[in-house]
């Protein structure tokens, strides 16, 4: 037969193909299924080799080293067969590398064996020269002691079949056309063993093309080789360059599909960074966020928003979608990752600006007024209203100018927040107008509290650019009631009634004002 010709060429094109794909799959070696499937790649590429070597070898020794030389990754490259399907389809992998160890030993035992068997003849009882359609190689024949190995070896690939034929009944539906496509390719292999002896098909290196499918078939399926794409590179590009992170897991909660975005956004997230994010296990990352687990547990859809403990001012949304809608207990999540951090800081921004007043940093009047109109009166306390403002604060402007005024008020400001941080709402409410709102026992204890204030104040000295010192003195009005039907408009009326009253009886003094009545409504 004329294509016959090239037969050993073909044998070398399918050893760089192996080699090529097991190149490729080294770099994915550290995720879920694809450790070991470089390894077996690399032996079927061995194997191929080393065919070619034999059939292109003219003496009878070469070709008989070369035969010998096909044992031990032939041997293997059944067992790395189950491991990558072991892999892949085991909800963990703890403790296979050793288990691998103990199963290649009685291969190291076998090729041992064989490479001495000229001295023994354990495992051939016969050994010469074949020729096949034009091809010439070694010819053997097994003893029942090779047999047995050749069996123990072929039990890996049957149960390899097995594990993957199994897992075809769990798996989600988006997963289902790669399960088969691999599990009747990875047959092509397993069933030769059987069928080669009865159609007498003895050709050399026949055994090695048998392997070629199901690497194939486990490149494509584990790596979906992106030039194989109707539409690759803007598929992958926008994939990678998303400012959102999107990551993929499985139903064993492992992920298998991170983009770049995603990456870095878990790597603040979590607390311990592995070394690449897929194939890793995504339970220690929701183990730090409870709602968020509670939900990816369930496979139940939602929208959160976390921040990563101790990181200040990092804030991410996190979308949780289910693969399947009908099979969420057995399908894997997508969860799309978005930075919102700079949206919370001009929200924070925002909201500062709405409430808080630039030059005091006290809160605002309206803020003030909406938050004291919400302090519910406590168990047995009654509610104080105290407003103060800084006697002949149009003097120190006058005298020192306006950027002194303002270190007035800040100074103010700041003894206000110290006094009153744990125990009141204060604000500022007019331009020298200050406001606190606190709790008291009673009325004699709120007129004790703000007299306290009036005389610390009155010690207090304020120091001014330029080497000036001013003492400042306040004068208050305060205002207590321990009723719940009198309203804020009330209790601010008498304080600032008392406030006058402080002013014009001559100033840096406290003022009692009277108790606030609630007004009826009169019905016309």
């Amino acid at each position: 037969m004329p294509w016959m010709q090239g037969y050993p060429f073909y044998l070398v094109m399918g050893s760089v193909l192996s080699l090529y794909m097991g190149i490729g799959s080294y770099k994915h070696r550290h995720t879920p299924g694809r450790s070991y499937l470089w390894i077996l790649m690399l032996l079927v590429s061995l194997v191929f080799a080393a065919t070619a070597g034999e059939i292109l070898s003219r003496s009878f020794e070469a070709k008989l080293w070369w035969k010998n030389a096909q044992q031990g990754p032939l041997f293997l490259s059944t067992i790395f067969t189950y491991a990558v399907i072991k892999e892949y389809v085991s909800r963990s992998s703890e403790g296979l590398p050793g288990r691998l160890l103990l199963f290649c030993l009685p291969v190291v035992a076998d090729v041992l064996l064989i490479c001495t068997d000229s001295y023994h003849h354990l495992m051939r009882s016969g050994v010469g020269l074949a020729t096949v359609a034009g091809i010439t190689g070694i010819a053997v024949e097994p003893t029942v002691l090779s047999m047995i190995f050749i069996a123990y070896d072929q039990l890996f690939g049957l149960y390899a079949v097995y594990l993957l034929a199994i897992s075809l009944l769990n798996a989600p539906k988006y997963h289902f056309r790669h399960h088969l496509l691999l599990l009747l390719s990875l047959l092509v292999p397993v069933v030769s063993v059987f069928l080669l002896p009865l159609l007498r098909i003895t050709l050399t290196g026949f055994t090695a093309f048998t392997y070629l499918p199901p690497i194939i078939a486990a490149y494509l399926t584990l790596f979906r080789d992106p030039r194989l794409s109707l539409y690759p590179l803007a598929k992958n590009k926008i994939f990678e360059n998303m400012k959102d992170g999107i990551v993929l897991t499985d139903h064993y909660d492992d992920i298998i599909d991170v983009n770049r975005a995603a990456g870095e956004m878990l790597g603040e997230l979590a607390e311990e960074q592995p070394e690449a994010w897929m194939g890793a296990s995504i339970r220690p990352l929701l183990r730090r966020y409870g709602q968020l687990s509670e939900h990816y547990m369930d496979r139940r859809e939602g929208q959160f928003e976390i921040e990563p403990p101790g990181r200040d001012g990092l804030c991410y949304g996190v979308a949780l979608i289910a693969m399947e809608r009908e099979r969420t207990k057995s399908a894997g999540m997508l969860i799309v990752l978005t930075d919102l951090s700079e949206k919370k800081r001009y929200e924070q921004e925002l909201l500062y600006q709405a409430t808080v007043d630039d030059l005091t940093g006290l809160y605002n009047r309206r803020h003030f007024m909406r938050l004291v109109q919400n302090y519910s009166l406590q168990l047995g306390a009654g509610m104080a209203l105290l407003l103060f403002d800084i006697d002949d604060f149009k003097c120190i402007n006058d005298t020192y100018g306006h950027m002194a005024g303002d270190q007035a008020l800040m100074d103010l400001s700041g003894r206000i927040m110290q006094i009153y941080h744990n125990k009141g709402i204060a604000g500022r409410v007019g331009g020298e107008e200050f406001a606190v709102c606190f709790f008291a026992d009673s009325e004699a204890a709120a007129l004790k509290e703000a007299e306290s204030f009036r005389t610390a104040m009155s010690g207090h000295t304020v120091k001014l650019d330029g080497g000036y010192a001013i003492r400042l003195t306040v004068s208050i009005g305060i205002a207590f009631t321990d009723r719940k039907d009198v309203t804020f408009e009330d209790l601010y009326r008498e304080a600032d009634e008392a406030l006058y009253q402080s002013k014009a009886a001559g100033k840096n003094r406290v003022t009692l004002g009277r108790q606030p009545v609630a007004r009826e409504t009169v019905k016309i």
